[in-house]
């Protein structure tokens, strides 16, 4: 949203937001929080610390009729409905739709065709994921445990990757920005573990082939996703977008991560370790 509506963008945690004794309540500037379920304490109560200090307030959350849209001053739908899984994916991509939308609106931006694109690619990328699963299913069945690295923007889309991998099949999961991955996490890697190395033509991507090379040859089962292959076990992200990219990625985590959790016999209408709740409370 920075470098291409010219926003000036900052980004917080909800604890770490919590934590920030002074919040600047310039009215040039718009606090925006982000719950799917609109229950989220943390979230909420982050709201009500702002609303009380009179700052502008903007919720995107699945129903304007949740406690957090209701406090916000304004409210954004993120059109994701009700989801039929716990593990949310369409909750995400559309989060990612609406904070787009939303960028270029406030910097007069009319960038909806590269969505259009994207949407329009959607089917195509999930029918490669099932044949690329298929082909590749054998050896991340056998193993539980995933890393997950790309640069810059491709970080953020590697963090949730590994998110969806950890709900949702469940593996243990790790993920790193890939000037990160290259020092001391490399100390750790051996043949019973997964990588997946995110590329894009123009971001780092002769840092990320040279990544994907070393662990392909070195240590054993290394993917690069995106639009640059190095062999078969690659998947190739054709016709990847300037902008929305960041859908076009997810999707194939997404569908990774169902099939794996499908075919490993977990219920993704149920919750594991549910029990947590009677110790810690993460929503109103």
């Amino acid at each position: 949203m920075e470098k291409e509506c010219g926003l000036k963008v900052k980004l917080f945690y909800p604890n770490v937001f919590n934590k920030i004794e002074n919040l600047e309540t310039d009215k040039d500037k718009l606090y925006i929080f982000i719950s799917q379920s609109g229950t989220t304490k943390l979230v909420y109560e982050n709201l009500m610390k702002a609303k009380k200090l009179g700052c502008n307030t903007l919720s995107i959350t699945s129903s304007k009729e949740t406690p957090i849209s209701k406090e916000s001053m304004y409210f954004i739908d993120m059109g994701c409905k009700n989801e039929e899984y716990r593990y949310r994916t369409i909750g995400f991509s559309m989060t990612v739709v609406v904070c787009w939308l939303l960028g270029m609106y406030l910097s007069s931006k009319n960038n909806c065709n590269e969505l259009f694109k994207v949407a329009d690619s959607l089917s195509k990328i999930i029918d490669d994921t099932l044949e690329w699963y298929q082909n590749n299913k054998f050896e991340l069945m056998k193993r539980n445990i995933a890393f997950f690295t790309g640069a810059d923007s491709l970080w953020p889309i590697s963090c949730e990757a590994d998110i969806k991998f950890m709900e949702m099949i469940p593996y243990i999961t790790k993920t790193y920005e890939l000037e990160e991955f290259m020092h001391g996490p490399q100390n750790v890697f051996d043949n019973s573990h997964i990588f997946f190395v995110l590329v894009k033509s123009g971001v780092d991507t002769e840092k990320s082939i040279a990544m994907a090379k070393f662990l392909k040859s070195e240590i054993g089962n290394c993917y690069l996703i995106g639009n640059e292959v190095i062999d078969k076990k690659d998947f190739n992200i054709e016709n990847c977008c300037g902008l929305f990219y960041e859908l076009q990625y997810i999707c194939f985590f997404q569908v990774v991560a169902f099939m794996l959790a499908n075919d490993r016999g977990r219920d993704l209408k149920i919750g594991l370790n549910t029990s947590i709740s009677k110790y810690l409370q993460k929503s109103l």
